[in-house]
């Protein structure tokens, strides 16, 4: 009895210890009216980095976060809504009007791409130098937490909604197209989308939901993923510069795959993310 109180202690001991070695810490980057928190978290064993930076893409954090905590490494995540929601986009007022942005286009050297990935959501202002500096600023903040990685592996999810018909007023109706998915990448009735024309190779394994797949910058990882069978697309050589982090990251020599997987699948994303780092065979 002794002795089984003895294995009993050590066993949640070390599991404490386990959970104490996970660290949290914190940054604030203010725009306008909003704080935006730059969360980080890590935990001491293999060098993992991963990026999350939409806020309502939770079943992608989870699926870190457990990553995490198993190998070790560190994940930045973005917070920054407070009215109980998780939203993908960020806002905030400046001088009476409101702007909004996807916190995955600000990551650009060409000021014009930059501004051009900032909306007014409300209000007569306009993305003004000072609109777009505020955001830069961000982006730097985010930046200067990455650069130092020869790895970044970001984490994401999809709706993956088929196209289907929508109805504004009693006469006025439009075409809501499909949404986001690995077909995004495929030249659709001879007309190229910038998700195509920044494709080099792609990989589709047809078993597999369209939702799930990874985008990478290196050839060695998707020949790697190809012999595992997974869908998978290469960015080229010369993308098109929307201000997404791929692009920005293979700019500065450093490896970058994208995890995609549908919202609300955790294991599915987990399961993702144990094949990418399984040894290749």
């Amino acid at each position: 009895m002794y002795r089984l109180l003895v294995i009993s202690f050590l066993f949640f001991s070390v599991q404490k210890l386990s959970a104490q070695l996970i660290s949290t810490s914190v940054k604030s980057v203010f725009l306008g009216d909003k704080k935006v928190t730059i969360k980080i978290i890590s935990k001491q064993g293999q060098n993992l980095v991963f990026a999350h930076v939409h806020e309502n893409e939770s079943a992608s954090l989870a699926a870190g976060i457990a990553i995490i905590e198993k190998y070790g490494g560190k994940l930045l995540t973005l917070e920054h809504s407070t009215d109980g929601t998780k939203n993908r986009n960020i806002t905030f007022n400046l001088h009476g009007t409101t702007y909004q942005f996807d916190p995955n286009r600000i990551y650009t050297h060409n000021d014009a791409v930059l501004s051009n990935s900032i909306k007014v959501a409300r209000g007569k202002g306009a993305v003004t130098a000072e609109v777009s500096n505020i955001v830069k600023n961000l982006s730097t903040q985010i930046w200067d937490e990455l650069k130092s990685s020869t790895q970044i592996i970001a984490l994401h999810n999809n709706k993956n909604l088929p196209a289907s018909y929508k109805t504004k007023w009693i006469f006025w109706k439009h075409i809501e197209p499909e949404s986001y998915s690995i077909k995004s990448y495929i030249k659709s009735h001879d007309q190229s989308s910038d998700s195509n024309k920044s494709c080099s190779d792609i990989y589709i394994n047809p078993e597999i939901n369209n939702s799930e797949f990874f985008i990478v910058t290196k050839k060695i990882d998707f020949d790697l993923l190809v012999k595992k069978r997974y869908t998978v697309v290469l960015q080229n050589a010369h993308p098109v510069d929307d201000g997404s982090m791929s692009v920005y990251a293979a700019s500065a020599g450093i490896r970058y795959i994208n995890s995609e997987a549908k919202m609300g699948r955790v294991d599915t994303q987990l399961g993702m993310l144990e094949l990418l780092l399984a040894d290749g065979e």
